[in-house]
Formats: structure tokens, C-alpha cells, sequence
């Protein structure tokens, strides 16, 4: 009798013991107060359940379950995973208030071991402004977003129509001769040179920069959230291997540029940066250094090839989708340009269709569907919702791009939504494929002079 006391006594103490951890735990993975509302959630998994099983019974990519939880919840809603906060933004208005809001514009640390990557796209604070103004202002001094600038990227796309006419009659998949020639053009500024197609070194760095992009998925969660290293350990080694080979390619370049810096003769974005962190190599104010200007380098090479790669292959498809288009594109060209030369930057104003192909593709596709993540640093108010410090902030570009109160019939391809009675085109303000506010990408001007050139020369 007294030992079935003891027992119940025991399991008594456990069933309240296991009530009191449960309580805990759900109090301390509660949705702070004011938050956007969300899904519901479980202690430690936070919304994961949620998501999973929503996953399960529609299966559908991450940008379009974002959207079908704003119908529910609203266009602002938030999240919890292993016990970060996560707010999304689904509308033009929620993303244009949030981004100009100097609070929402830090990056979150990463999991990769060294707390932040301290590049011009990761950095945050008084390390990103001095970044991005210096960058900005190297990479304008090259010429890079100005009419100047043409001419490089009108030797590589000849060097892509020479590949291309190479394969006539044979079947073939474009995805490496195009993201070669569009990362040719950023080579040429930051490394100082262009690689041939079939140089290795070269082929490697690409397939290292294809294999990270997949790694990481949309909005890279991936990295940011901890926990997910032991959830997916094999992907987190895979990508850090990948990671460490684009570095020690672009050490090597570097200390090649060490051989032959020349500070008052700079070559490329490299030397520039070399005589910077020289310049200020006793202040102790200066972001500028060894590390940043590896990870600078790294992030200014794979910004500046895979986003515009991964447009240009949409590009071709819709053409191929839709010949009537491409014949309409083909025609204006023919009669603007001409047979006896290629499309030109100032042949924009006189070629207003095929410009709007360009955005309505840009529209329909949305690239980088998810954008880049923004994070809080400090609590502040959006919206009316309280936005706790360190939460993560997710823009929709893609059902920005779909939203049918900006857009009619948004899953049809028109591009006659972006010309106006007269045949002009018309610049919407909601066409955010490079985002918005402070941390817009600042590679936007480069990006759309490549779309142009290679698309009107490939379609010439």
C-alpha cells in the first residue's frame, strides 16, 4: 500500500513537473506583445509545425504559403522558429515603410562560425555605411551603372553570341554561358580581368557560387536561424567547403594583385581597396580591412552574376514560350536599330516594347522572390505592431508582383501593362525586383544595363 502511495505520489510530482516545463517553455516562446499576429505555435519549434503541415496539405513554394498565411492573418504577419521571430511583409506599403525605417536595415549574424560576415551586403551599422559608400563610389569610379560601362559589357555579350553560334543546330542548356558572360562583366571590374569560358579555375568558382545559391534556398534561413546546423548538418558542411574554395580564389587573386599594386595606377576594385586599407591601416574607425575586402569580394562577385544569369535564362524562356512577343520584339528592333549594328543604350527611348518585356518579365518572374533579409536593431513600431529587436524581416517581393489590386490578371504575361495609350513606357513604383529603401541592391543600374544589352543583342 505504501508503495503504491510513493508511485502515485511520483507520477503526480512528474505530471506537474512536465505541466510546469511545458508552461515555461510556452511562456518563453510566447508571441511578444503587439507583434503582428501569425500562425500558432509550440514551444521550442515555434510555427515549424505549423508550416510543415501546411507544406504537407498544399505543397507550394515558400514566397506563395507566405502569401496564403497573409490571407488568413493579415499582410503583416509574424512567426516563431526554434525561438526567433520572423515578420513578413506581403505588400508594397508594408515593405516601402519598413525599409525606409533606419532601424530595419541590419543583417542578422550567420551560423558559419564567425558572428557576422563583415561584406557590404552582410555588415550592418557604421561598418555597412562606410562600406557601401566606398564601394559605391570605387565601382562608380570604373563606370560601372554609367552609359561609360557599355562597352565592356557589349565585348562580353559578343563573346556570348560567338558561344552561342557555335552550337547551331544542337540542342543545348545556356545556363553556364550565360551566367559566364554576365559574371565576365563583374569580373572585369572587381579582379581586373574577363576568363575564358573553359578555364577551370573559372568553371569552379561558378559552380561553387551555383551550389551556395542552392544550399541556401529563398531568403536563407537556412543560415540564420542556429538550430537548423543540426537539422541539416550535411548542408551546412557543403556549403561552408563552397565557401571556403570561392576564398581561397579570391586570396589568390589578391595576393597576385599584391605583386604589381601600383596605388596611384589602380587597376580594378581590388587595387582601390588595397590602397584604402593602407591609407587607414593605423585608424581605428576604419570597416576597411583584409577580411572585409575578401568578403566584399566575394559578395559583389556572386551578387553581380547569379540574379542577372538566373533573369536572362528566364528571358529566353519567355520567348521561346511566346514567339508572337519575340517577333513583336524582333520587329521593333529591325526597324530602330537596324541590320548593320547591335542595340545600344541609347536605343532605349526608341524601343518602349521591348523594354516593357523586360519589366513584365522582371514582374512575373520575381527572382529573388523572398529579397534579402533585414533584421531589427533596436524594437520599433510598424504599422502599429511592435517589431522586438533582433526579429528577422522577410519582404515578398513575389506577392508584391502578384498582387491583384496593383495588377490585372498578374499571372498573365502582358507586357502592355507597362506602356502607357501612346506606346511609352511606364516606370510603376510597385516593380521592386532589387527592393527597396536604404538597403535597395546596389548593383540595380549594373543589372538592367546587362539585361538590356544581352537580351536585345541575343534577340537581334
Amino acid at each position: 500500500m505504501v508503495l503504491e502511495y510513493i508511485s502515485d505520489y511520483i507520477n503526480l510530482c512528474s505530471v506537474l513537473l512536465c505541466s510546469a516545463l511545458f508552461l515555461f517553455m510556452a511562456w518563453l516562446f510566447r508571441r511578444p506583445s503587439n507583434m503582428p499576429p501569425g500562425p500558432w505555435s509550440v514551444p521550442i519549434l515555434g510555427s515549424l509545425p505549423y508550416l510543415v503541415l501546411a507544406k504537407y496539405m498544399s505543397p507550394m513554394e515558400t514566397h506563395r504559403m507566405f502569401e496564403a498565411i497573409a490571407r488568413k492573418y493579415g499582410n503583416i504577419f509574424s512567426l516563431n522558429a526554434f525561438g526567433y521571430h520572423v515578420v513578413v511583409l506581403n505588400t508594397y506599403e508594408a515593405i516601402k515603410e519598413a525599409f525606409q525605417n533606419p532601424l530595419l536595415n541590419d543583417r542578422p549574424s550567420n551560423t558559419l562560425g564567425d558572428d557576422i560576415e563583415p561584406g557590404v551586403i552582410s555588415a550592418s551599422g557604421e561598418s555597412w555605411k562606410q562600406q557601401r559608400h566606398f564601394s559605391l563610389s570605387t565601382l562608380r569610379g570604373f563606370g560601372v551603372g554609367k552609359r561609360s560601362f557599355e562597352e565592356k559589357i557589349s565585348e562580353e555579350t559578343k563573346a556570348l553570341l560567338d558561344e552561342l553560334k557555335r552550337r547551331q543546330d544542337q540542342p543545348f542548356d545556356p545556363q553556364y554561358l550565360i551566367v559566364s558572360a554576365v559574371s565576365n562583366v563583374i569580373c572585369a571590374v572587381i579582379f581586373g580581368q574577363r576568363y575564358e569560358y573553359t578555364d577551370e579555375d573559372f568553371k569552379e568558382l561558378l559552380a561553387n557560387l551555383n551550389q551556395r545559391v542552392k544550399i541556401v534556398g529563398s531568403g536563407g534561413l537556412l543560415l540564420l536561424i542556429s538550430f537548423m546546423k543540426y537539422v541539416r548538418p550535411e548542408l551546412f558542411r557543403l556549403y561552408k567547403e563552397n565557401r571556403e574554395r570561392q576564398i581561397q580564389f579570391i586570396n589568390k587573386v589578391i595576393n597576385e594583385h599584391r605583386i604589381h599594386h601600383d596605388s596611384e595606377h589602380p587597376r580594378d576594385f581590388i587595387d582601390v581597396y588595397l590602397t584604402e586599407i593602407e591609407k587607414n591601416k593605423e585608424s581605428l574607425q576604419s570597416h576597411l580591412n583584409e577580411r572585409t575586402l575578401i568578403i566584399t569580394t566575394m559578395q559583389l562577385f556572386g551578387a553581380g552574376s547569379e540574379t542577372t544569369a538566373t533573369t536572362l535564362r528566364w528571358v529566353i524562356l519567355y520567348m521561346m514560350a511566346y514567339p508572337d512577343i519575340q517577333r513583336q520584339v524582333q520587329q521593333e528592333i529591325d526597324s530602330e536599330v537596324g541590320r548593320d549594328r547591335l542595340p545600344k543604350l541609347s536605343d532605349i527611348p526608341n524601343l518602349p516594347f521591348t523594354g516593357a518585356v523586360l519589366l513584365e518579365i522582371q514582374r512575373i518572374v520575381t527572382a529573388v522572390p523572398s529579397g534579402v533579409v533585414h533584421t531589427a536593431a533596436e524594437a520599433t513600431m510598424l504599422n502599429g505592431y511592435t517589431i522586438p529587436k533582433g526579429t528577422f524581416l522577410f519582404s515578398n517581393l513575389w506577392s508584391v508582383h502578384h498582387d491583384p489590386n496593383l495588377w490585372k490578371d498578374p499571372f498573365q504575361f502582358n507586357p502592355a501593362r507597362f506602356l502607357d495609350p501612346s506606346g511609352n513606357v511606364v516606370h510603376r513604383p510597385e516593380l521592386i525586383p532589387f527592393s527597396t529603401g536604404r538597403r535597395i541592391c546596389l548593383g540595380e543600374n549594373l543589372a538592367k544595363m546587362e539585361i538590356f544589352l544581352f537580351f536585345t543583342h541575343m534577340i537581334h
